[in-house]
């Protein structure tokens, strides 16, 4: 009976090493891993974000919107934390008020933790482009929507700080898949108009190799629903959420970070005859990752993560192009819809303080997982000539790129896009009270500043 016992110990010990072997291609290191999440959806109906024709607040609730974390490290080592929200952007005052808490009650560093936002068009207004609608907030809408953001704070601690509670040894490893409804928004403008597909994916296990979480990176817009939905939802990326864990053990976590999709649409999407319509897609938008990470949880071709990420941040200063004229403001203030409450805002600034920025301070992140794996954050709407020259010059399968990430500027367009113009370039920036668009050199300003924070591994 010991006999039996010992050799079926020992055909068990021989299994997982196999496992191991398998995933991670060496003897594995384990990493503390902690997982957590919280619901997010507000309490009392607010006006929704992201559509400029929506004029009431919600009115049902078709996802729960969440907040989720995934803690790396421990006391001794430090914590490094990553939170996606499922909303349009994450404001930098709200981030800033969760590092302030959570620095003083664990001592994390600014660099070590990133909030990234899922940019749903069906989540809550919490502060960004308020000046988008076309229809004014009236103060009740506000007063509600600085109630959301407030209590958002502690939710974003407290989610963070179960994560650590929650940590265990774990096994970490990455592959990468690909997933095709993400199209070019801007071929009218640019008939070839790129896109990136790519899927790259973060698994986190027990150390029998069950699956605890995946965390997934698409570049795509969160836009399959249209504005005739006024429903709190979760777009495509609550739909991958969904799907994926219905798929993973019982009790395990999906997330997901968008990748540089500002310039990207899901497709098909946004049904004006059949709205009804756009649920049907956000769901069969939501099996293809689900699909897609089936597949890749299936095969081989794991790589091992074996440290900790060791992040860097920095603050760039963009410039704007020009400043606008308070006469032209006044003239526009005068009319109705979206511009007009634009030029109003502008001008009250313009008015009381002379307060209209002429930069901005921008905030990019590294995370260095080692030499296979680096992920780079980038706040507000970045455009995908941003991923695809980062993984041309770094290497396709050592890049990972969150956008939408610490703070919601604006969009942040290439050198190519600023000289072809449109909406990402220019006119977008009116629903983000800016002033005009970049000076020419922003690119080139990014990319430098990214290059001065990575690893010497990665250059």
């Amino acid at each position: 009976m010991k006999f039996i016992d010992i050799k079926r110990l020992v055909l068990i010990l021989l299994a997982f090493s196999a496992f191991q072997l398998t995933v991670f291609g060496a003897a594995p290191k384990t990493l503390n891993v902690g997982l957590a999440r919280v619901a997010i959806t507000p309490e009392t109906p607010v006006r929704l974000t992201g559509y400029s024709s929506r004029d009431i607040p919600f009115e049902g609730v078709q996802h729960e919107l969440w907040a989720k974390a995934m803690a790396f490290g421990d006391e001794k080592k430090g914590y490094r934390i990553i939170i996606t929200v499922d909303l349009l952007g994450i404001p930098h005052r709200v981030t800033e008020r969760v590092r302030d808490a959570l620095a003083k009650e664990i001592g994390i560093s600014a660099a070590n933790l990133s909030i990234c936002a899922s940019h749903t068009h069906s989540g809550p207004q919490i502060g960004n482009i308020v000046s988008h609608f076309n229809k004014p907030l009236d103060p009740d809408e506000l007063a509600e929507i600085s109630l959301f953001a407030m209590g958002l704070v502690p939710k974003l601690k407290g989610v963070a700080l179960d994560a650590i509670a929650n940590a265990a040894p774990s096994l970490v490893s990455h592959a990468k898949g690909e997933v095709n409804f993400a199209v070019n928004r801007r071929t009218s403008i640019n008939p070839n108009g790129v896109s990136d597909h790519s899927l790259p994916v973060m698994r986190i296990t027990d150390l029998d190799g069950k699956t605890k979480a995946v965390m997934l990176n698409y570049a795509c817009h969160a836009v399959t629903l249209g504005p005739k939905n006024n429903v709190a939802h979760g777009d495509w990326v609550g739909e991958a959420q969904i799907q994926v864990e219905e798929n993973l053990p019982e009790g395990a976590m999906a997330m997901v970070v968008i990748g540089c999709g500002a310039d990207q649409n899901s497709s098909p999407r946004m049904n004006t005859k059949n709205p009804e319509m756009d649920l049907v897609y956000a769901k069969d938008q939501g099996k293809q990752i689900a699909d897609e990470v089936n597949r890749l949880l299936a095969d081989d071709d794991w790589k091992g993560i074996r440290q900790l990420p060791e992040g860097k941040m920095k603050y760039l200063e963009l410039t704007f192009a020009n400043m606008p004229d308070p006469k032209k403001l006044a003239e526009d203030a005068k009319g109705a819809g979206r511009t007009s409450n634009y030029s109003l805002l502008l001008l009250g600034r313009m008015a009381r303080s002379g307060d209209i920025p002429e930069k901005i301070n921008y905030p990019i992140q590294v995370w260095d997982f080692g030499k296979d794996l680096v992920m780079i954050f980038l706040a507000g709407e970045v455009v995908v000539d941003y991923a695809l020259r980062l993984k041309q010059e770094l290497g396709e399968d050592r890049v990972w790129v969150n956008a939408y990430a610490n703070d919601m500027p604006c969009y942040i367009p290439s050198l190519r896009i600023l000289k072809e113009g449109g909406y990402e370039a220019e006119s977008a920036m009116i629903g983000y009270e800016k002033p005009s668009k970049f000076t020419e050199d922003v690119e080139d300003k990014i990319m430098n500043g990214i290059y001065s924070i990575l690893p010497k591994s990665s250059k």
